[in-house]
């Protein structure tokens, strides 16, 4: 059985407490620093297997260091090919993928469109884009290889899609609630 659910910052990982996640292999996006390592820390402290995906490479080598069940992944969840080969390494490194938490996410504030005097000025495409690539394609494309993974190997898993209040709209955050309502509906 495969299960995916969507949390936003509310959750509270009450539950770890009678979990048992002993030898479970994890994979954490966006999981160098912030939300993503202070899961991973928790996780790992419960005896889970870590498998630390973020763009920055010396950032997820330190985070590393910190949890010794756990290994390292560079990668841009924006990028279909760098997900597939990370999710193949993941894989091979550990055997199997049991979880997944889509966590990785970026911050690009803009109006669609706002006003200084006369002037309008227009939330630049490229800003958008960037937002919904990671936001929302990224938690699809790691959705998708973790699914399949769990999958093919027959024994089912979780994957936590992680979203937030931005989901029902934020003034000044167009592209951020749009890539985060869509994971809870993808969800």
């Amino acid at each position: 059985m495969l299960a995916v659910v969507t949390y936003h910052h509310q959750f509270k990982f009450d539950r770890l407490r009678t979990m048992d996640i002993k030898n479970k292999v994890i994979a954490v996006t966006g999981a160098a620093r912030g939300l993503g390592f202070a899961m991973a820390k928790l996780l790992s402290e419960k005896g889970a297997l870590i498998a630390l995906i973020d763009l920055d490479i010396e950032a997820t080598n330190n985070a590393v260091k910190e949890l010794p069940n756990a290994k390292g992944y560079a990668c841009n969840v924006a990028q279909e090919h760098e997900v597939v080969q990370t999710f193949l390494q993941i894989k091979e490194d550990f055997g199997h993928l049991d979880g997944l938490i889509n966590n990785a996410g970026i911050l690009k504030d803009g109006l669609m469109v706002k006003t200084n005097d006369d002037e309008v000025q227009k939330l630049p495409l490229a800003q958008w884009q960037a937002v919904i690539d990671v936001n929302l394609t990224g938690v699809f494309l790691c959705g998708r290889e973790a699914a399949a993974s769990m999958v093919e190997q027959g024994s089912g898993g979780v994957i936590i899609n992680i979203s937030s209040v931005s989901r029902a709209g934020n003034f000044g955050q167009t592209n951020y609630s749009a890539a985060k309502a869509g994971v809870a509906a993808m969800t």
